[in-house]
């Protein structure tokens, strides 16, 4: 499931020198490349910790069975217990544990509508409010119903459990009405997420509604969407008496695991989290940005935490917050704590149309899944269709091998690797698809469908040549890459003077439920795709070979499109900018007899320069070096980690600026 490496053997290069050593070294380089963030610098000043110790930590790029070393149900409560100190230590931190009693300090009750409002004051030396929403009985009978436990920004979903006969309760635990953060006052020595201490609040709300009339306590569901997913996740796995969870759009460490959604992926990443929202965990979490394989826990732990109780995973297919691959992932490797428990049902995920908000039938579906688990009509669970099970690209085969791979025998051994699959069709030109008026866009397809997106220089014209953009499959935008730091880098090679070719690679953006075809590879269809984009361009503009600009994944493709060669059809590639051109994505058919050495020797007939990120933890530390060196490919070394920074774009868009076409005299 997971290619681990030792920490003696990390791939950051982080083994040596003593711990103390290590962890100043760490923190100085990670202060050199972490965007400012006022909270994080404030929290260091008032002696926060240096980085971890990061050497000490196992590098796992892919999940890991959260009930691994157990045996037996018997033993489930002991794992649960070290998986919650896990995510207290590294993300929540510690919050208090729960009073003996909790107490209501102040209840008003009116009825409007058919529907009882109570109006509740929960707490005692600090206070949070809760609005409990039950319909109505009728005269002389008593009745106890299930309740949706929400937090108040939720007042449309409060209002769908209404009308299907359950009860609601907002609580005053959201954005712009947090009755946390004066909760948090009260306990000075604490230090902890705001979601953590709204989690801690929901379970408080709980406590006084086991002796409320009319509620049916063993039916109380919590739930949210986005920030309030993750806190409806945290709730749930910190409090057995939950009695299901709905995670809706929750990302990275909500229902998405952090080492599968970052920078590198194009996906939120744990930089931009913590920079965006610095209250939500531990002060301590940015630490991990580019070093997301170090995290000693993540997203699927925390699913586990919940079973086996029922928990709904909705995810939108085009939320750049989150990405599918990764939803699936986490779901499937959390599945084996409920399959221990002898319950692998009641952990489902639903995929839904469109971005990140969820609509009226997002929310009906939640319920009509919520009446099936909680007492309703059982339902079958509906399950994705199986995926394939494609070879992910090995860190080993990155260093040069003992004899290299060239000419015909190289192509063999790619063709291999990545499938011999006739092309397939992506369907055919969507109507009312063509050229865009006035916008600097224009939209072609190759022979299968594919949309080929064409950016203009703002003069219009041929510019100074043409560029194939090739980046990693973000799952929800495609080539236009959803969470970005900077301008996006098609866009600003478009402003340089460049006619640039984009489209979204198959599985992500309009292709989302593409497969790649029979006999395909992920990454055979890729690079299939990526020569016709390029001969569909280049008819469109008149241009008689294309420059390459490629990151991660896309870099990749384009080194296996040169080493394939170009046929009788194909648009010779002129030069090749490579930035990081490592992925631990499972893409290939099988495992490749060739390295990373032996496919950077294909581009030595024309220019071409390979970007590396200081670490990479998809490559162990000095691989990428000295395959350039086999290769005969300069390289330069980035003071980064695996990400397209803004800094990183410049010197790719400078790069082709040297080495392409001269621009044209004004």
């Amino acid at each position: 499931m997971t290619q681990v490496v030792p920490a003696s053997r990390s791939r950051d290069g982080s083994g040596g020198g003593t711990a103390g050593a290590r962890r100043r070294r760490y923190t100085a380089e990670l202060a050199g490349v972490l965007p400012p963030s006022e909270p994080f610098t404030a929290w260091l000043a008032a002696g926060g910790d240096p980085a971890p110790d990061f050497a000490r930590l196992p590098a796992r790029t892919g999940l890991w069975s959260p009930v691994e070393g157990v045996g037996a149900a018997g033993a489930w409560p002991a794992r649960r217990a070290v998986l919650r100190a896990r995510w207290r230590r590294w993300l929540t931190g510690d919050l208090p544990p729960a009073p003996r009693r909790t107490p209501v300090a102040g209840q008003q009750v009116r009825t409007a509508g058919g529907v009882e409002v109570r109006e509740l004051v929960v707490g005692g030396g600090w206070s949070v409010r809760a609005r409990l929403l039950l319909p109505v009985p009728a005269a002389g009978v008593r009745r106890d119903v299930p309740v949706y436990l929400l937090q108040s920004s939720h007042g449309p979903w409060a209002e769908a459990a209404l009308a299907r006969g359950w009860g609601a309760c907002l609580v005053s635990a959201a954005d712009g009405d947090d009755d946390t953060e004066a909760v948090e006052r009260a306990f000075p020595s604490v230090v902890a997420g705001r979601l953590a201490w709204r989690a801690w609040a929901l379970s408080r709300v709980l406590d006084v509604l086991q002796d409320q009339p009319g509620v049916d306590v063993r039916r109380v569901l919590v739930g949210g969407h986005s920030r309030n997913g993750k806190t409806a996740l945290l709730a749930a796995a910190f409090d057995d008496r939950f009695a299901g969870v709905v995670s809706s759009s929750s990302g990275v460490l909500g229902a998405i695991p952090a080492r599968l959604c970052t920078d590198r992926h194009f996906g939120e990443g744990v930089e931009l989290l913590t920079r965006h929202y610095p209250g939500w965990y531990h002060p301590r979490l940015r630490w991990f940005a580019g070093r997301e394989h170090r995290l000693p826990t993540d997203a699927h732990e925390l699913l586990a935490l919940a079973a086996p109780r029922p928990v709904l995973v909705s995810v939108a297919v085009e939320d750049p917050v989150e990405r599918v691959p990764a939803a699936r992932a986490a779901v499937d490797a959390a599945r084996e704590a409920y399959t221990l428990l002898g319950r692998a049902d009641p952990l489902e995920l639903v995929l839904r149309p469109g971005g990140h908000r969820a609509d009226e039938s997002a929310v009906a579906a939640q319920l009509d899944w919520a009446q099936s688990v909680l007492g309703g009509t059982p339902r079958r669970p509906g399950r994705p269709p199986a995926a394939p099970s494609p070879v992910p690209w090995p860190a080993d085969r990155v260093r040069p091998g003992a004899r290299p791979l060239r000419g015909a025998e190289l192509r063999a051994a790619v063709r291999a690797a990545l499938g011999t699959g006739g092309r397939t069709g992506g369907g055919p030109p969507a109507a009312g698809e063509g050229t865009g008026e006035g916008t600097g866009e224009g939209t072609v397809h190759t022979p299968d469908g594919v949309a080929v997106t064409l950016l203009h220089p703002p003069g219009g014209g041929g510019g100074r040549g043409l560029v194939l953009w090739l980046g990693p499959p973000c799952a929800a935008t495609g080539w236009r890459a959803g969470y970005e730091q900077a301008e996006p880098l098609p866009a600003l090679l478009a402003a340089a003077g460049w006619v640039v070719a984009c489209h979204d690679p198959v599985g992500s953006g309009s292709r989302h439920g593409e497969q790649p075809g029979p006999g395909f590879s992920p990454l055979g269809r890729m690079t299939a795709d990526a020569a016709a984009v390029a001969a569909a361009a280049a008819a469109a503009t008149g241009h008689d070979r294309a420059w390459v600009a490629a990151y991660g994944t896309g870099a990749l493709v384009a080194l296996h499109l040169t080493a394939l060669g170009a046929g009788p059809e194909d648009v010779p590639l002129a030069g090749a900018v490579l930035a990081a051109p490592s992925c631990g994505e499972p893409l290939l058919r099988e495992r490749p007899g060739y390295t990373l050495a032996d496919l950077l020797a294909t581009t030595a007939d024309r220019p071409a320069v390979v970007l590396d990120p200081a670490w990479d933890p998809e490559a162990p530390p000095g691989a990428v070096a000295a395959a350039c060196r086999a290769a005969g490919v300069p390289r330069v070394r980035l003071a980064d980690w695996h990400r397209l920074s803004g800094a990183t774009r410049t010197a790719m868009i400078d790069w082709l600026d040297v080495h392409g076409p001269r621009r044209a005299p004004v």
